[in-house]
C-alpha cells in the first residue's frame, strides 16, 4: 500500500482532504499530533518529536491493509523552525532537531512518504475559509502566512533531489483534492523512506539557505 502526507498553509484544507480521501479511499488518517495527543505539563523539548515517531509508527503498522494518509509533515519540525529563523520552541536549533531524528531515522523508525501533496491557495482565499470555519480557532494564522513562501521553496528543492517525491496542488475544494490525489497514487514510491541521502540533503539544505531570502517582499 502507499504512505502520503499532506501539507500547506493554514486553511488550505489539510486535515478535510485528508479525512475525506481515507475515508473515500477506505484509508487510515493520522491527524495532527494535537489532536491525538494532549500535551504534558510540563513539556519537554523532545515531546513532539517523539509524537511524529509515534505517527510513523502507525503508518507503517496500517499500511499493509490500507492507504495511508499523514496529516501535516513528521518532518514538520525542521523546515517549521528553520522558517522562524530557530527563534521558536525557546530556540530549538536545527543541530537540536537533527541530533533527536537522525538515530530514529538510521534505525527506520522516521521515515519519508512515499508522496507529498503542497496545498496552495492564494492569500485572499486562504482568509476567507478561516472567517468560514467556525470549527477552528487557527491562533497561528497570521504567522503561518509568512511561511508560506519558505516553504514551498523547501520543498521544491526536495523535489529537485528526489524527482516526484512533491505534488504541488491548487487548493480549490476539498473533491478535486481527493480526486487529484487519487490520481496521483499510481506513481508514489517507496524507494527513498529510508534514504540517508535525502536526509542528508534535507538537513544541508536548510543550514545552507535562510528562509528571509524566500519570503515575499
Amino acid at each position: 500500500m502507499t504512505i502520503i502526507s499532506i501539507e500547506g498553509a493554514s486553511a488550505a484544507g489539510k486535515t478535510t482532504t485528508s479525512s475525506t480521501f481515507a475515508a473515500r479511499n477506505g484509508g487510515f488518517h493520522i491527524p495532527e499530533v494535537a489532536a491525538w495527543w494532549e500535551k504534558p505539563e510540563p513539556v519537554y523539548p523532545e515531546w513532539f518529536f517523539e509524537r511524529q515517531a509515534d505517527r510513523w509508527k502507525s503508518a507503517i503498522g496500517q499500511e499493509a491493509e490500507r492507504p495511508v494518509v499523514i496529516d501535516i509533515d513528521l518532518f514538520q519540525p525542521f523546515w517549521y523552525n528553520w522558517s522562524f529563523g530557530f527563534t521558536l520552541f525557546d530556540g530549538q536549533s536545527l543541530e537540536f532537531v537533527e541530533e533527536f531524528y537522525r538515530p530514529l531515522f538510521s534505525k527506520r523508525e522516521l521515515g519519508f512518504p512515499d508522496k507529498y501533496f503542497l496545498l496552495y491557495a492564494d492569500e485572499p482565499r486562504l482568509r476567507e475559509r478561516k472567517a468560514g470555519d467556525r470549527t477552528r480557532l487557527r491562533r497561528g494564522f497570521e504567522m503561518n502566512l509568512t511561511f508560506i513562501e519558505p516553504q514551498k521553496a523547501y520543498f521544491e528543492a526536495l523535489n529537485e533531489f528526489c524527482p516526484g517525491l512533491v505534488c504541488f496542488m491548487e487548493s480549490t475544494d476539498i473533491a478535486s483534492n481527493v480526486s487529484r490525489i487519487e490520481n496521483e497514487l499510481p506513481n508514489c514510491r517507496s524507494d527513498h523512506r529510508y534514504s540517508l541521502e535525502l536526509f542528508d540533503f534535507m538537513v544541508d539544505w536548510l543550514r545552507t539557505h535562510k528562509a528571509e531570502s524566500f519570503r515575499a517582499e
